[in-house]
Parts: structure tokens; C-alpha cells; sequence
């Protein structure tokens, strides 16, 4: 289970569970942020499922996920930080809920390569600072056929691929129903950079490049 919390520790964690949580001035709210410039009513935090999202209230001074300011709703995984009016928020995960495995890994992804390779850094659940080498091409899915299964509903059977072509890592969606998100934007294909930040629902990762 995802949960909410303000980063300077000023209260206990919030799950964040059906139907959301509201973030605003008002008491009203969820989550209250009492700071000028803060809206009554200022983002919207929508859980369905395994899928949380969340959406700026058309807020003159902005709410911003990862650095970046949004423009409509954007998925939330744990990791991931909020700013609004200079208040940080983070979601983090549930370490109680369970402990079982997210990933499964087979065929390319098992393969032991030097640091010549590309590769990614897994920055949540129970694999969070495994590092799984990528060479030729790479399916990714809830599928567990894919050289990377994600166990996580929300994911498409066949979701993505990363595939090599060259000295370059390129990522493309697999026409999934929830998306491929690079850096906080929805993807349908794209050349990786080191540090990028891959999102796959609440699953992360992290682009480590060759060197």
C-alpha cells in the first residue's frame, strides 16, 4: 500500500486508499497545508485500484511532482515527491504489507554483464537497489514470459521493451492501457539518458548508463 507524507515528519504517513485524498488550506481537506498561496481546495489524490493519481485543482500558483510543474493527472509511485507552496510531501510504500517478490527476471535480464552495460537500478519494493543488466532487447510486462515481469495488476501483460541499437538504450510502449512514463511525461518511444527515471505504475527505476 502507497502511502503520503510530509518530509519534514510533521505528521504520521496517510494511506492512500479508495476513493483519494484531498490536499488544500481548508480543514476540509486530507491533507492540510496552511501556507500562503495554498488553495482550499488545491490538488486532488484519485486511488483506484492499485492506480493513484493526482491533479492540480487549476491552482494559480501550480502543484509540482518530481521538479516538474503539472498540467493535468499524473501517476504516483513510491518515491515519488510533491511540492506545493515549497511543502514537500513523498509517497512511500508499506514495508508491512507484505515483503513478497515485484519482479521476475528471466532470460536477458539475468544475464551478469560488467559496467560496460546498461542497466537498471529498481528504487522501490522488496528489489529496491537490485540492478538488472540490459543487453539486445528486453520485454517488459506483467507477463511472465517477459524478460522482466512486474507483478503489479496495473501493468499490461506485454507493457514495454527496451531494446539496444547501437551505443543507445531506447524505450518504447507496447500500446499499454496505463502508460509508460520517462521523467514524470507519458512516453511512446524514447532515447534513454544516464539517471533517467522510468515509471511503470508505482514501479521505478532508475537508467544507469554504460561506465
Amino acid at each position: 500500500m502507497l502511502k503520503i507524507q510530509f518530509k519534514d515528519g510533521r505528521s504520521e504517513p496517510i494511506p492512500l486508499i479508495e476513493p483519494g485524498k484531498t490536499v488544500g488550506k481548508g480543514d476540509a481537506n486530507d491533507i492540510v497545508i496552511d501556507a500562503d498561496g495554498v488553495n482550499g481546495f488545491h490538488a486532488d489524490l484519485k486511488v483506484e485500484g492499485n492506480r493513484v493519481t493526482i491533479t492540480d485543482i487549476n491552482t494559480a500558483t501550480g502543484t509540482f511532482l518530481n521538479g516538474e510543474k503539472i498540467s493535468g493527472p499524473m501517476p504516483l509511485g513510491a518515491g515519488d515527491v510533491i511540492v506545493i507552496q515549497n511543502v514537500e510531501l513523498e509517497i512511500v510504500e508499506d514495508d508491512l504489507s507484505g515483503g513478497g517478490k515485484t519482479l521476475v527476471l528471466s532470460g536477458t535480464a539475468l544475464m551478469v554483464l560488467g559496467t560496460d552495460s546498461w542497466s537498471l537500478v529498481a528504487e522501490s519494493g522488496p528489489e529496491k537497489g537490485q540492478v538488472i543488466p540490459i543487453m539486445d532487447r528486453v520485454e517488459i510486462g506483467r507477463a511472465l514470459e517477459c524478460d522482466i515481469s512486474i507483478l503489479e495488476p496495473a501493468l499490461s501483460r506485454k507493457h514495454a521493451e527496451l531494446e539496444l541499437i547501437g551505443s543507445d538504450l531506447v524505450l518504447r510502449d507496447l500500446g499499454s492501457v496505463n502508460g509508460t512514463y520517462v521523467n514524470a511525461e507519458k512516453i511512446d518511444e524514447v532515447k534513454l539518458k544516464d539517471g533517467d527515471r522510468i515509471q511503470f505504475d508505482k514501479i521505478h527505476f532508475t537508467v544507469s548508463a554504460p561506465g
